[in-house]
């Protein structure tokens, strides 16, 4: 499933690069095409940068031989499961840090990189900022948590496979 999930993301990424790539400029101007292919555009890179995030947890995770599975289905919502459970303190950061990598070297791209005329970079700085701060509300306080508490904090994904498969296994053991 992982290369599914890797397929799926990459063509979603050339396709955000290739909408950024032929509609961004046109987000210089004023009217109705700058403020659609503008926010498109922008909306597109948010999406990206999302997407890019959480590949960066999961490498975090697989790099360090976390027990993670990924997602049930290429509809999830979420990229992969981390088994809290069955992963050290040090996983957990580490898993925790990449992300973290990713969105700052995205912030610093969107700032560092792109042209502030155009609208599609506007959006895009905001969606990624709105991300960003989604990271410090969410992400953080389970890290600051870990430190504080020297432990992997108990945090479960809704969809998580890893959960379907430990309970489908003890409940086969139970009958």
């Amino acid at each position: 499933m992982w290369w599914k999930l890797a397929a799926r993301d990459l063509l979603l990424l050339v396709a955000f690069g290739a909408l950024w790539w032929w509609t961004a400029p046109l987000s210089a101007g004023d009217g109705f095409v700058a403020d659609f292919f503008g926010l498109a555009a922008g909306l597109g890179v948010g999406i990206g940068h999302y997407l890019l995030h959480e590949w960066g947890h999961a490498v975090g995770g697989l790099v360090t031989g976390s027990v993670i599975g990924p997602a049930a289905s290429l509809k999830s919502r979420f990229l992969f499961s981390f088994d809290s459970q069955e992963n050290s303190r040090g996983q957990f950061l580490v898993m925790s840090f990449s992300g973290f990598v990713v969105t700052g070297v995205t912030i610093w791209a969107v700032y560092g990189v792109l042209p502030s005329e155009w609208l599609a970079t506007r959006v895009a700085r905001g969606a990624v900022l709105f991300l960003a701060a989604l990271t410090v509300f969410i992400e953080f306080p389970l890290v600051i948590y870990s430190l504080v508490r020297n432990q992997v904090p108990p945090v479960e994904t809704v969809d998580n496979p890893l959960s379907r498969r430990k309970k489908s296994a003890s409940e086969q053991a139970a009958a």
